[in-house]
């Protein structure tokens, strides 16, 4: 069945990005490839972003190192599958989704290589009703598949064989199919030629004038004080548990994030991390409940702020321009 008004869906979205597979036909790290001043994956995560979803998990294996660089001021979080090369796509699937389960109600699995997906598709698919979805395009099911959380427990045990496919197959209750005008939603990479197809799509739609935008938003007093990239890293410590790891996730300096994390809390007047070094078991950070509440507001506004900006967007840039009128005395009027 394909739906057309899809009603909004309580809860919050996260997205898993399959980045670990190795090309059986393209010698190069396909999720780095170029995409005019972006690379694919780079746009895949911003687009994400960009639709409000989060939290963000890359699964990396093959070349996971020059990967997990390339991404890490991304705002996603990367786990390895070490067994890249011996497992099926299954595997990274579950190992995505063993990482977010608790923290979201619903996950979009995103193909490493499918950047052309427009944001308005993704929302549409954070929106879908059931416990499965699929986009449609003329005619053709296409990415991101949208789990809900009554099914995680299902796909995780699964051991039927078949993959991702025979899982969903096996839930019984069938899969929404979601109708969209979105093309990108059909366009992977999984040759040279299916790349310069994608490379002449964009070649395409750039000349039929689509614009995008990117909307950021950071916090000041004497000086910038928290941004979204504060915000990247106090996320990278509750999930690793230390700030060396959060460096480590966000491929920065420990000066860097210490830094930073000084600069928040002293303008901001709030303790962030409550830290303790060395001990038998080593040193650790958490979140305090305090930080916890900030952060989360400060992720509420940068995800008002993105759709109010969108709004505006469409209205100054997509909306046709009312036509002017001319009166009898040849004076221009504006049409009503």
């Amino acid at each position: 069945m394909i739906e057309k008004g899809i009603c909004m869906a309580d809860g919050k979205t996260g997205a898993i990005i399959l980045a670990a597979g190795r090309s059986a036909h393209m010698e190069e790290l396909k999720p780095m490839l170029r995409m005019g001043q972006t690379t694919m994956i780079q746009r895949e995560i911003d687009t994400i972003r960009q639709a409000g979803i989060s939290p963000i998990v890359v699964v990396t294996g093959y070349q996971a190192d020059v990967l997990e660089r390339h991404i890490s001021h991304r705002g996603a979080v990367c786990i390895r599958n070490k067994r890249y090369e011996t497992s099926q796509m299954y595997g990274s699937i579950c190992m995505g989704l063993r990482h977010i389960q608790k923290k979201a109600d619903r996950v979009l699995l995103f193909p490493a290589d499918v950047p052309m997906i427009t944001a308005d598709t993704i929302e549409k698919m954070a929106q879908a009703p059931g416990s499965m979805a699929v986009p449609v395009c003329q005619g053709k099911k296409g990415h991101p598949v949208m789990l809900s959380k009554e099914v995680f427990g299902h796909i995780l045990t699964y051991r039927g064989g078949k993959g991702l496919r025979g899982a969903m197959d096996a839930w019984g209750e069938g899969v929404r199919e979601i109708e969209v005008e979105d093309p990108g939603v059909l366009l992977d990479t999984n040759t040279k030629m299916d790349y310069e197809s994608l490379l002449a799509y964009e070649k395409d739609r750039q000349k039929r004038g689509e614009l995008a935008f990117q909307a950021s938003i950071s916090l000041s007093r004497e000086e910038e004080c928290f941004s979204a990239l504060t915000a990247d890293f106090l996320e990278a410590v509750a999930e690793s548990g230390s700030m060396l790891g959060a460096c480590q996730i966000r491929d920065i300096s420990y000066s860097k994030g210490w830094k930073m994390l000084k600069i928040a809390e002293a303008q901001l007047g709030i303790q962030f991390l409550e830290r303790q070094t060395g001990g038998s078991k080593g040193g650790f950070s958490v979140l305090t409940p305090e930080g916890k509440v900030f952060l989360e507001k400060f992720r509420r506004m940068e995800a008002a702020v993105q759709a109010a900006a969108e709004a505006a967007f469409e209205k100054i840039f997509l909306e046709p321009e009312e036509e002017e009128k001319e009166d009898t005395d040849g004076r221009e009027i504006n049409a009503f």
